[in-house]
């Protein structure tokens, strides 16, 4: 290929739009065990960025996922990728007057992130960065089908929310279990999240 010929970054829209429902189905999922069990429940982005572990493309191990996961962690904490470096991306910023679900913001911008690793891991020419531009352009499609799944809107996705409930239930053998199991993800997630903030306030 020619260097002046820049590789094309393909989007299918009825996949992005079936993750991000799936997103939204799956954080509603978890955000409901948080709220059993702990007192006081996460911000939306704890049980989010544990989705982004669950539905990243299973190809991506190793040394690739520690890099996935902490671009997950800055998007949450900084809302951006690369920070500090000349190949920083952030994000813009989201028009809350035109958004019915403000408060769902956390999900839509992870989505976006495991959206472009999703589709990067599909290829082997572009980095996930790449799909950065055509997912923010795209945030609609993304903002409609985390709010269609978070919010149950279909019967397919309470159908969804309830099987899942009972799958993650009985993953570790027994409800109790599960949420031992869960209690010590959900709270290791909130101090590496926190801890990022922290560094980025000071």
């Amino acid at each position: 290929m020619s260097d002046s010929v820049k590789p094309t970054v393909d989007i299918d829209l009825p996949s992005l739009h079936d993750l991000s429902c799936a997103i939204g189905v799956m954080v509603r999922v978890f955000e409901e065990w948080d709220k059993e069990i702990f007192a006081s429940p996460h911000d939306k982005a704890v049980p989010s960025l544990l989705v982004c572990t669950f539905l990243l493309d299973r190809s991506i191990g190793g040394e690739l996922f520690k890099v996935a996961w902490g671009c997950f962690l800055d998007v949450a904490a900084r809302r951006a990728i690369l920070p500090g470096t000349p190949k920083e991306v952030r994000w813009p910023s989201w028009d809350e007057d035109s958004l019915e679900h403000p408060e769902l913001s956390p999900i839509y911008d992870l989505a976006i992130i495991l959206s472009a690793w999703n589709y990067a891991a599909k290829q082997d020419e572009l980095p996930p960065e790449m799909f950065l531009g055509p997912l923010f352009s795209l945030s609609g499609v993304i903002v409609e089908g985390v709010e269609n799944g978070y919010h149950l809107k279909e019967d397919k996705f309470r159908t969804a929310y309830e099987q899942q409930r009972v799958a993650l239930a009985s993953s570790h053998g027994s409800e109790e279990e599960f949420k031992i199991a869960l209690q010590k993800q959900l709270g290791a997630i909130d101090d590496a999240l926190q801890n990022l903030r922290k560094t980025t306030l000071n």
